[in-house]
């Protein structure tokens, strides 16, 4: 689980969610294009007005203590840039209420959390967004509030007739769909811990994630409410599920990965601020480096690498790093989609579902650039032992390279800025 404070972001697989709003709260949810505007009366999902034409976004209701909406994030409109997650009280201030979101991923693990702890008058704001980036989604936690209601937030949306009383112009209503009660409850010390204020600093990433390690050392929990079997992005369901896990140091540490992270390929993303040269390998079973995730001197790196979680103990990291740094473990769908022109800075991981195509890349850099592919096929955790070299250039790269169709995993290594796209032949 990524917990976050106020203004941090932090990557969502590329799933169908279920989003919780506690703490006796309304949720309701704006889809805006990337003016911050709704396209019209449709794009505001709430109880009065329970799914989205598009079938992406529905309200479910009120069951086990919160607020329950069906984020299905693949089936999103290209037109739409960001999914805003609001929650109202219907009159009273939210200040005495500390509203709380959360997001569960498809087998029912929590993959992000925000309290919004400094509310004091507003009746209604907005707790975080979805919103595009590198061919995903990430989710941003805003805690913007209002004063006037869900009718001042939805105005400011550009739904102006919420402002004036004036029923805005929309389609027939979708019957709402009521809460499936096949679905297991969200489980009591889940809920417990969505209720509870969040910690301010970096402190509170360590004590919630620590929580969350008790939680799935105990009994088994039942998992949120979740759709039966999860559906990825462009059909892509190569490798686990799981929740991603993130921690926060300071110099050159050891990380031990909890074992909810199941055996096979993983992406390891770290980040730093600053210049340093940086090292992270995995660890072998006799406590030795073992492959080498990230070797640079890039100013401020976002780097992203493959690993493999081993079979029958944990993924051990080393991290060689002045600074203070993030790292986390997540699973192959949070990957950004190769679906359209794609750039980015540093090494990264990303994923290819379409026909045939030549891989057009270019890159500015001093040191080299490297791209191998992976054809993983539908489903399974293990990488194929062959892989696909597709670029090996040094310095200034215009290149164009055959690439077979996908599912493909593409691995990128480079100390610099790249774009790439998939050019159908």
């Amino acid at each position: 689980m990524t917990d976050l404070l106020k203004g941090a972001n932090s990557f969502v697989p590329s799933v169908p969610l279920r989003v919780g709003v506690m703490q006796g709260l309304n949720a309701s949810v704006l889809l805006v294009t990337a003016q911050g505007r709704v396209r019209g009366g449709a794009d505001l999902v709430f109880q009065g007005q329970p799914g989205h034409p598009s079938g992406a976004v529905r309200h479910l209701g009120p069951h086990d203590g919160a607020d329950w909406l069906q984020v299905d994030l693949p089936a999103v409109e290209a037109g739409v840039d960001r999914i805003v997650i609001a929650a109202s009280s219907g009159g009273g201030p939210l200040g005495t209420a500390a509203p709380t979101v959360a997001a569960f991923a498809p087998d029912g693990t929590m993959v992000v959390r925000y309290a919004l702890i400094d509310a004091t008058t507003e009746t209604a704001c907005v707790l975080g967004e979805f919103y595009r980036r590198a061919g995903g989604w990430k989710f941003r936690a805003v805690g913007q509030g209002w004063d006037d209601g869900l009718a001042g937030l939805a105005a400011d949306h550009g739904l102006e007739a919420a402002r004036t009383g004036a029923p805005p112009p929309v389609p027939a209503p979708i019957p709402p769909q009521p809460f499936p009660r096949s679905a297991a409850p969200v489980a009591p010390a889940f809920a417990a811990l969505l209720r509870h204020p969040a910690k301010t600093g970096y402190e509170a990433a360590a004590a919630q994630v620590q929580q969350v390690q008790q939680l799935r050392s105990g009994p088994p929990v039942p998992p949120a409410p979740a759709p039966a079997a999860p559906t990825a992005p462009g059909g892509w369901d190569f490798g686990a599920e799981f929740q991603p896990y993130a921690v926060q140091e300071r110099g050159s540490q050891v990380v031990t990965v909890p074992s909810n992270v199941p055996p096979g390929p993983v992406i390891v993303e770290f980040e730093t601020s600053g210049d340093d040269y940086i090292c992270v390998y995995t660890l072998d079973d006799r406590n030795k480096d073992a492959d080498l995730l990230v070797n640079t001197t890039l100013r401020d790196p976002r780097h992203r690498a493959l690993a493999v979680a081993p079979e029958g103990r944990r993924l051990r990291i080393r991290v060689s790093c002045e600074r203070r740094w993030t790292l986390k473990v997540l699973p192959l769908s949070a990957a950004a989609l190769l679906d359209g022109p794609l750039e980015g800075r540093g090494d990264d991981v990303v994923r290819y579902t379409g026909p045939l195509a030549d891989l057009v890349f270019r890159a500015k850099t001093d040191s080299n650039v490297t791209v191998y592919g992976y054809e993983v096929g539908d489903g399974g955790t293990e990488l194929p032992e062959n892989d696909i070299l597709l670029v090996n250039e040094i310095g200034k790269v215009r290149s164009s390279s055959p690439m077979p169709p996908g599912p493909l995993l593409l691995k990128l290594s480079a100390d610099g800025t790249w774009t790439m796209r998939a050019r159908p032949v």
